[in-house]
């Protein structure tokens, strides 16, 4: 077993906090854009649905695999630790909600439904953005100190795992959206040789036509 850190970098998690922040932020105008537009609640419903189960794959991973190791080895404040789990509860309540309406918002565009949705979300929003600024303040330095290579290597495998594999450029190219050159060559280090090539080839344009098509 490789040793704990300071050698874990964790800063792939401020990577997938930014997907977050960024898609979630955009979400509430994405519904209203498409009220009474099929064509393009279609279009919204997709990647909503997508960016849903990107949230709820990153909470269970934290749910399963990180918080339960850092509860065993770490000196926690626990009021952060109940903080934590509150928040990922009152964050995917909204998620569920918001889950709920997704697929006959999807088909009908209803506006009605689409001003629900967008209203869950924003209501959901401030929890969120604490939630993500704390845990890279307070969490994620003592995960680096805390586990090992290999059971935070598990954490973005469990993520992985979750997406598609005809997904995984287009999530790629969500993750490094926002990244300056130093991070995306780190991030993508630990991509595998033949995925960084399909991202060069054709990846990158798959997703920029489909956020251009998405944010309009």
């Amino acid at each position: 077993m490789s040793a704990p850190g300071p050698g874990v970098d964790t800063h792939e998690m401020v990577l997938i906090h930014r997907v977050i922040r960024r898609e979630f932020g955009q979400l509430p105008r994405l519904f209203r854009s498409a009220a009474d537009d099929p064509a393009r609640s279609k279009v919204i419903g997709a990647h909503a649905r997508e960016m849903l189960h990107f949230l709820h794959t990153h909470h269970t991973g934290e749910d399963e695999l990180l918080f339960p190791l850092l509860r065993e080895r770490a000196a926690l404040d626990p009021e952060l630790m109940d903080r934590m789990d509150a928040q990922h509860a009152q964050v995917d309540a909204a998620v569920t909600a918001v889950g709920a309406e997704l697929p006959g918002w999807t088909a009908s565009a209803d506006a009605a439904a689409g001003e629900r949705m967008a209203a869950l979300v924003e209501a959901a929003i401030p929890t969120l953005i604490d939630h993500l600024s704390e845990e890279e303040q307070r969490i994620l330095p003592i995960v680096s100190a805390t586990l090992t290579q290999s059971e935070w290597d598990a954490l973005g495998k469990h993520g992985m795992s979750a997406i598609p594999l005809t997904r995984r450029l287009v999530i790629l190219g969500h993750i490094t959206e926002e990244a300056d050159d130093a991070e995306r060559q780190r991030f993508l280090q630990v991509v595998p040789a033949p995925a960084r090539l399909a991202y060069r080839l054709i990846g990158h344009r798959q997703f920029t036509r489909e956020t251009t098509a998405i944010r309009g």
